[in-house]
Formats: C-alpha cells, sequence, structure tokens
C-alpha cells in the first residue's frame, strides 16, 4: 500500500529533472577487433571554448553511456579507458538538435594505435606542477643544428631578448641548469647559446631554493627564477660543439668555440670567444659574473650589517658591467666538468673560467636637481676606458654518506685587476641659465681583489619519519688594493659677478681593505602530524674587516707624500649578529602552508684607529613571514606570500668618512641611522588548458616602507652637494601587476599573447631640509602575434604603448610624463636550397617632457641571408648587417628622488658581417650503462 505514493514520486522527480536538463550526449563504446563491449570507461564533456569541465560519467552498467546536460552550446567529448587511446570528439548542442547521438565509437587499444595507425596532432605543449611549469620540447619544431634560445622563443610566458637575455613570467632568469646541475655557474647565455635544441626532452621553469631550504621547507627567502634543462637519455652519450668566425667592416669580429662531451652522467664542455660586437656570450649582470656567487649555498637572511663591496671609500673601478655603453672587447674562455658516480652517492660540480673586457667610449649626462624653490641643471662629458681582467673557479662536491645523511661541499675563488682612465668635464646652470659652476676632473685608478669562500652544508634524516636536522658552516675572504690618483679643477661663479673663486685637488689615495665573513646555521624539524611539522633555525654571523685609506697631497718636492688626514681613515670592523627562527609547516595534497618569524640581534663595533675612537650599535630585528601554496590541478596552481624584510644601514651610511673622489658631490656617515623595515606581500597564479592551448600567468606584489632610510642633500648657493643619509616617518610604497593570457587562435593556428604590465612606486627624500615626495607610475600594455610553420619560417610581431608619470614634489610643474611606444617584427623565412633570410627590427620612441625638450624616435633593423651545406646542413654560411639605417644612438633617463637624469652615449651601430659556422655532433647511441 505504501510502495505506490513512493514509486510515483520518484517517477515525477525524474521527470522534472529530465524537463530541467534538456539537453544530451549519448553513444557506445566497442573495441571492433577484438569484439568487446566496453565498460566502466570515463565519458567526460568539456565546453569547446575554454576547456572547462562540464559533466562526466562512468559507463559502469552498459557500454552505451547518455550524459545529460544543462544548457546547449559548443562541447569537446572525452572518453578515456586505461590501455586504449583517448577518444575526443566536438559536437554542438541547440535547441533543434538538443541530443546528439554518436553511435558507436571505436576504441583503439595504444599498441595497436601504434602499430597500425600513423597520428598526425598537437602534443600538449605545456603542464603546470604546482609552482613548476613544464614545456615539452617535442611539441615545438626546431631546425637542425637549432639550440635551447630558438626552443625558448617559442614558448608561451618565456620572451629571449637579441643578446640572448631570458625573461619567465616576468622576471629575469639568472640560473640555466641541465639536468638539475650547474652548467658554467652562473652564465645562463652558455647554456642557451651551446646546448643543442634537439638534445631537450623537457624544459622547466620554477622559482629555485637554496640546498638548505630545499631540504628542510624552510623558506629563507632567497630564490631565483631558474630554468632546468632535461635531456633525452639518447642524447647523453657522444659528443657536440660549434666553431664560428665573423668579420666585418670597421674591424668588428667575433671567433667562438664550444666543445661539448657526455657520456652518461659524465660531462666536460670548453668555450672560448673573442668579440667585439657586444655578443660575447656574457651580456649582462656582469657584476655578478665576476664576483663570487653563493652557488646555492645559503643560510638565509642573517640581517646582518653589510660590509663588503659597500663602503664609500672604495676607490673607482670598473665592475665589469655592459649594457651597451661605449664599444667593448672581450675575450673569454672556460671549462665544466661535472659528474656522478658511486651509485650516484657522489656529485662532482667544479668550473673554471678567465676572461677581460675593455671598454672605451663617451657619453653625456644631463641632470636636473631639483630644490625646494628651483632647479639646477648639469651637463658632464665623460671619455672613459675601463679595463677588467678575472678568473676564477668554483667547485661542489655532494656526497649521500647513507640512505639519511647528505653532505654538501662548496669553494669558490678568484682574482680580479681593474683600472679606470675617465676624464669628466662638467658644467652647472642655475634655473635662469647663469654660469653656477665648471669641473674638470681627472680619475685614473688600478685595483685588484681577491676572494675565496667555502662551505660546509650536513642534512640528516632522523629515525623518526619527518624529524630533520640540518647544519651548515661556510668562510669567506676578501682581499682589496688599490691605487687611485684624483684631479680636479673647479670654478665658482656669481650669478652677475662672473669668477668668484677657483679650487685645485691633486691627490694620491692608496687604499687597502680585507674582510673575513663567518656564517654558521643549524635547523631542526619535528614532524607533528603526517601532515603538520615545526622547523626551527638559528644563525650566527661573524664579521671581520680592516679598512684603511690614506689620501696624499703633493709636497713641494712634486711628491705625493703629504697625509690628508681629513680624506684618510684606518678602521676596525667587527659585526656579530645572532638570529632565531620558529616555522609552522602544513602539506597536503594541494595546500602547502609555512607561517612564523624571525627575531635577530645584530652588534656593530667600529675603531677609528687615528684616534682610537670606537662607535657601537646594537639592533634588534623581528621578521614575521607567510607563505602558502594552493594547486587547484596539475594544470592550475596560486601562491601567496606576507613577510616582513628589514634593512640595516650600511657601513657607508654609518660611519663618519669623508669622501672627496668628486668635490662637488661629498658624502657623510650618519651615526644614528636606525634600521628601516617593509611590509611585502605576493600573489601568483598560473593556469594551462591543454586541450585549447590557452596559457594565463598574473602576478602581483606590494611593498610598504617603514621607517624609511633616504638620502638628505644638501645644495648650497655654490652648487656643491652634501651627502647623509636619514630616518622619515613618512611610508612609501611600491607595487606592481604582470598579467599575460596566451592562447591559439582561429587565424590559420596564430598564437596571441596579450600582456599588461603597470608598476607604481613613491619614495621620499630630503633636499636642503625639505622632504620630497617623488612619484612614479607605469602602465604598459602588450600585444605579440606568431607563428611557427614546420620547415617553413617562423614569424612574430608585437607592440607595446607605455605612459609614464614621474614627479616631484618640490617642482611639480617639471616632471618627465610621457606616453612612449616600442613595437617590433621579427621572421625567418626558409627558402629553397637551404637558404634562409631572417629579419628583425625594433621601433623605439621615447617622448619629450618638461624637464628634457628633446624626444628619442630610432628604428633598429637586422638583417641576414644564409645557407646550409653538407648532408646534416651542419656548415653555415651568412651575410649579416646590423643596424641597418645607422640610428642606434644610446640613450635612456632615469628619476632618482629629486633627481631626473638623461643619458647618451657612444655605442655600436651599424656594420656588415660575414660568418662561417661548423656546428659538429656526434651524439645518440646505446643508452650508457649506470
Amino acid at each position: 500500500m505504501k510502495a505506490g505514493p513512493i514509486l510515483l514520486l520518484l517517477c515525477l522527480c525524474s521527470c522534472y529533472l529530465y524537463a530541467q536538463q534538456p539537453y544530451a550526449v549519448k553513444g557506445s563504446l566497442t573495441d571492433s577487433a577484438a569484439g568487446i563491449k566496453i565498460t566502466d570507461a570515463t565519458i567526460s564533456v568539456l565546453r569547446a571554448k575554454d576547456s572547462t569541465l562540464c559533466k562526466f560519467i562512468w559507463n559502469n552498467s552498459s557500454h552505451n553511456f547518455s550524459v545529460p546536460l544543462k544548457e546547449s552550446g559548443q562541447f569537446i567529448l572525452l572518453v578515456s579507458y586505461p590501455g586504449y587511446a583517448d577518444y575526443t570528439a566536438e559536437f554542438s548542442l541547440d535547441s533543434t538538435k538538443p541530443v546528439y547521438d554518436f553511435q558507436g565509437i571505436n576504441m583503439l587499444l595504444r599498441s595497436r594505435l601504434l602499430t597500425e595507425v600513423l597520428i598526425q596532432g598537437k602534443k600538449a605543449e605545456m603542464k603546470i606542477k604546482g609552482d613548476t611549469t613544464e614545456y615539452d620540447a617535442s611539441a615545438f619544431h626546431v631546425e637542425p643544428n637549432a639550440k635551447v634560445e630558438d626552443l625558448l622563443r617559442q614558448f608561451p610566458g618565456i620572451e629571449v631578448d637579441k643578446d640572448g637575455k631570458i625573461t619567465a613570467q616576468g622576471k629575469t632568469v639568472n640560473k640555466v641548469l641541465v639536468d638539475g646541475e650547474e652548467f658554467f655557474g652562473d652564465d645562463p647565455t652558455l647554456v642557451t647559446k651551446n646546448i643543442r635544441a634537439d638534445m631537450v626532452d623537457k624544459v622547466q621553469v620554477y622559482e629555485r631554493s637554496s640546498d638548505q631550504a630545499n631540504f628542510t621547507g624552510i623558506d629563507d627567502g632567497k630564490k631565483e627564477k631558474t630554468i632546468n634543462i632535461k635531456l633525452k637519455e639518447d642524447k647523453k652519450n657522444g659528443y657536440f660543439g660549434k666553431v664560428e668566425a665573423s668579420g666585418g667592416t670597421d674591424n668588428f669580429y667575433t671567433g667562438k668555440l664550444m666543445f661539448n662531451a657526455f657520456k652518461g652522467k659524465e660531462r666536460f664542455s670548453a668555450y672560448g670567444i673573442l668579440d667585439n660586437t657586444g655578443h660575447f656570450g656574457m651580456d649582462w649582470g656582469e657584476s655578478s659574473k665576476y664576483g663570487m656567487s653563493n652557488y646555492n649555498f645559503n643560510f638565509g637572511d642573517d640581517g646582518s650589517i653589510r660590509i663588503s663591496g659597500e663602503t664609500n671609500d672604495e676607490l673607482e673601478s670598473y665592475n665589469g658591467e655592459y649594457y651597451g655603453e661605449g664599444l667593448p672587447t672581450a675575450k673569454n674562455g672556460g671549462v665544466h666538468y661535472d659528474n656522478k658516480f658511486n651509485n650516484d652517492k657522489t656529485t662532482v660540480n667544479v668550473n673554471y673560467r678567465i676572461g677581460s673586457l675593455a671598454v672605451d667610449g663617451n657619453k653625456r649626462v644631463i641632470t636636473q636637481n631639483t630644490l625646494p624653490s628651483s632647479y639646477i641643471n648639469t651637463t658632464s662629458d665623460q671619455q672613459f676606458h675601463n679595463y677588467l681582467f678575472r678568473h676564477k673557479g668554483n667547485g661542489r662536491f655532494e656526497f649521500k654518506l647513507d640512505t639519511t645523511s647528505t653532505l654538501v661541499v662548496n669553494a669558490a675563488g678568484g682574482s680580479r685587476n681593474s683600472s679606470v682612465d675617465n676624464e669628466y668635464n662638467t658644467t652647472s646652470l642655475r634655473q635662469d641659465s647663469t654660469l653656477l659652476n665648471t669641473n674638470s676632473r681627472a680619475v685614473h685608478s688600478k685595483t685588484d681583489e681577491t676572494t675565496f669562500n667555502a662551505g660546509i652544508l650536513f642534512n640528516k634524516q632522523l629515525k623518526k619519519k619527518g624529524r630533520k636536522f640540518s647544519m651548515g658552516i661556510s668562510e669567506g675572504y676578501t682581499r682589496n688594493n688599490g691605487n687611485e690618483f684624483l684631479k680636479s679643477a673647479i670654478n665658482y661663479y656669481n650669478e652677475k659677478e662672473g669668477l668668484d673663486s677657483s679650487v685645485v685637488n691633486d691627490q694620491n689615495r692608496v687604499q687597502h681593505s680585507d674582510n673575513n665573513t663567518l656564517t654558521a646555521n643549524a635547523t631542526f624539524n619535528e614532524p607533528l602530524s603526517d601532515k603538520a611539522q615545526l622547523a626551527f633555525s638559528y644563525d650566527f654571523v661573524l664579521t671581520n674587516a680592516n679598512s684603511n685609506l690614506n689620501t696624499y697631497k703633493k709636497s713641494d718636492s712634486d711628491k705625493y707624500d703629504v697625509l690628508d688626514s681629513l680624506y684618510s681613515n684606518d678602521f676596525k670592523i667587527d659585526n656579530v649578529s645572532h638570529q632565531g627562527g620558529a616555522m609552522f609547516i602544513y602539506k597536503a595534497t594541494k595546500f602547502r602552508l609555512s607561517a612564523g618569524s624571525k627575531v635577530s640581534n645584530v652588534s656593530f663595533e667600529q675603531l677609528n684607529r687615528y684616534d682610537n675612537s670606537t662607535f657601537k650599535r646594537n639592533f634588534v630585528n623581528i621578521n614575521p613571514q607567510v607563505y602558502l601554496t594552493y594547486t587547484f590541478s596539475q594544470s592550475k596552481s596560486m601562491t601567496f606570500n606576507v613577510t616582513r624584510r628589514t634593512q640595516l644601514p650600511t657601513v657607508t651610511q654609518l660611519q663618519p668618512v669623508r669622501i672627496n673622489t668628486d668635490p662637488l658631490n661629498i658624502h657623510l656617515g650618519n651615526p644614528d641611522l636606525d634600521p628601516s623595515y617593509s611590509d611585502d606581500i605576493y600573489w601568483n597564479y598560473n593556469s594551462y588548458k591543454a586541450i585549447t592551448q590557452q596559457y594565463m600567468y598574473l602576478n602581483a606584489n606590494f611593498s610598504l616602507k617603514h621607517n624609511s632610510i633616504v638620502s638628505n642633500v644638501v645644495t648650497d648657493s655654490a652648487g656643491a652637494s652634501t651627502y647623509q643619509y636619514a630616518n622619515i616617518k613618512k611610508n612609501g610604497y611600491n607595487g606592481g601587476i604582470w598579467a599575460m593570457r596566451d592562447f591559439k587562435t582561429n587565424w590559420w593556428g596564430m598564437s596571441l599573447a596579450t600582456m599588461l604590465s603597470a608598476n607604481t612606486n613613491v619614495s621620499y627624500n630630503m633636499v636642503n631640509s625639505v622632504l620630497n615626495k617623488a612619484t612614479s607610475y607605469t602602465i604598459s600594455p602588450e600585444l605579440t602575434l606568431r607563428k611557427n610553420a614546420d620547415k617553413k619560417g617562423y614569424f612574430e610581431v608585437n607592440a607595446r604603448p607605455n605612459y609614464t608619470i614621474q614627479k616631484s614634489s618640490l617642482l611639480p610643474s617639471l616632471n618627465s610624463n610621457g606616453l612612449g611606444f616600442d613595437a617590433g617584427a621579427e621572421f625567418r623565412v626558409f627558402l629553397p636550397k637551404n637558404f634562409e633570410f631572417y629579419s628583425r627590427t625594433n621601433f623605439t620612441y621615447s617622448p619629450k617632457t618638461k624637464s628634457f625638450n628633446t624626444d628619442l624616435k630610432r628604428t633598429i633593423w637586422n638583417m641576414e641571408v644564409s645557407r646550409k651545406f653538407l648532408k646534416e646542413k651542419q656548415l653555415r654560411v651568412a651575410a649579416s648587417v646590423n643596424d641597418l639605417l645607422n640610428q642606434n644612438s644610446g640613450f635612456n633617463r632615469n628619476v632618482s628622488g629629486s633627481q631626473i637624469t638623461q643619458n647618451t652615449y657612444s655605442t655600436i651601430r651599424r656594420y656588415f658581417m660575414f660568418t662561417i659556422t661548423w656546428d659538429f655532433n656526434k651524439m645518440g647511441g646505446a643508452k650508457p650503462k649506470s
């Protein structure tokens, strides 16, 4: 009696549900070759426009299936079953056809599919695994003998500029690894221009942490954007390389030799470069390359006061950077060896590099120095000759002592010798264009530096699962010796009466300094559960430094033997830092959280041996931090970080030392400085849809500064400026967003990338005791259209307008606001008979502003015609022209505090070049035995 009403109710409910979902897709699954009806398959329906999942079912009761849908539209049917190839097909539903019937779908075994059917299609180009983006190299077409650099240019989210500089997801890539190992240490271009593209299996992009952070899970905040090149297994046995020789007009030349021998996990590489075209394998960030890097051996942010490389009393020396100013001549060479042996229990990675760089040129710097009620315009013409010679080596040795213990040993050392020969002629004008002062200055210096550092890191997994212990210790030593001659003649002028006075300086400055730093660190992880743990850390830093600077004036005997005590000093510096931290770490399948804080105490003591006076300071810093990562799926993830970062005053800012390298710009120390700190927020989001090949990347950052250390500039009526740092209570801030969406279009299979970057910065400084607010806003959208046609060529066009607001509160009517524009086009065409044509054009427009009444319109057009010879196309002959229109003029503008600077300089312009390149390659063969 009671079953009837219940049955009737269920029928009414099912009719109601069917009425709410009038659309459906149906069919049946069989293996016709084997005569099998397939059940328990996964049937998914996705929206065609964005590949989002609408609904999925299992046909567990019958080989027939029916999937009800709530709405009409364009869809994709995806059928998956273990051992069978996936079946995909598009279909559409509307009011005239609410049900789509696939009828009998024939599923094919993967084994039979590979042997009987020729498949033509596009592999998934990339995957997102948490914070790692992985590209499948086989999904992209490259020409024979192409290099990794050519492969990277095709990847969504990665840009490679004309000099080889790599930008991934809006950040500069400073490290490129090969199978997770260092390759020539710290020069990405030696990988991207050297390794063959056809050897690459996968390319991974991620934020790399230190060895200790990877082991303990304690984020030390020291991350760098990294690319890891994973090689194919059958491409790890043999040798390959390249020989290149170029000669051109105006005595331009290039010579390159690169050799690589791989034998399984053993690799040897060597290279040599002679070049004066600016493409010498190390094209940016030269200071880090010539100096000693930490080689992934970090002990966290210890909060200690920086001493080495931060003192203003260092002699003026060349740091090895080249950003296009002047004409360079480079000679570089190096060798690399790495290997894993003893069943992968021992890893060795060593590098040695030697080289020199000379840069000659001239430049004009126009500076507008804003004062509370007026401004000063200064024009400085400079002739420079800079030279640097260096050699350095480093090694990393890892030993797996047992299944629970690992020992890592790092060592690096080298020397550098630099010289500077600079001559300046400077003229300063008042706002009414009357002459304020002139300065003729010459600086000639030589500096020698020796550096060595070494460290040991021990990691131990204890008996209890998740309980870990890590300890590290390192020591670094740096010694500098310098000798500088400074000559300057300054004329000061009255506004109406003309020449007022003159000051002549003729001095010899002799410097010696040494710095020894001992760093120790220990961490301990205690598990609370399978997913949660506590991590404790302790850092200790001890620094002893000596700095002696003697400044001599000429005596009546025309020798530099009269000590000028005002500009001389002799310091002994001791710095001790203790830091403790505690972090809570939680790891789940999709969610990871680490939160905690670090507390540090820094003691600083400086002894002035000239008068036996002692200067002491003590600081306490508290730095909370939160790191959160959420992985929605294999193709979608998000990261959110909040940290507090303390900035201690440097020795330069603290110590009361007078420096007169530039008599019109004097720097003083301020012993009363307090630390400043900032609250930093960072967020990013990654998403990739494999079927429709849509990639989206978003990141945003914001930093709020407290108790900022700012420059306090006092400029007198004669135009001489005295700089001293001070703390202010005003909170400056900076922030930015970077967004990109890359997807395939229906226009002949072209890819379209839309990008947007926006940045803001508000900072403060003091000018003649008046607070100045410097404001900067920049917004820049970008549109890029590209097409890679296999065996025919490729092209890419882009356009990037930008609008900039840069102003100062002292004189808001003077600013550097303006609308600029950049556009570029690049294409390569493969012609018959193995000919190729290549062209790259870039147009730049920088507007005139209220501060500078000049604009810049520049079109750089590079072109090349080449032909390949021999059976494997390994011989290449090319004729090229650099800057065909001869418009490459050095130019940039910069705003810093109350100063707006415009810099024009000599640089490499038009030349014609003839090049012969031979790529040799004997890779592959049987997989070597482990």
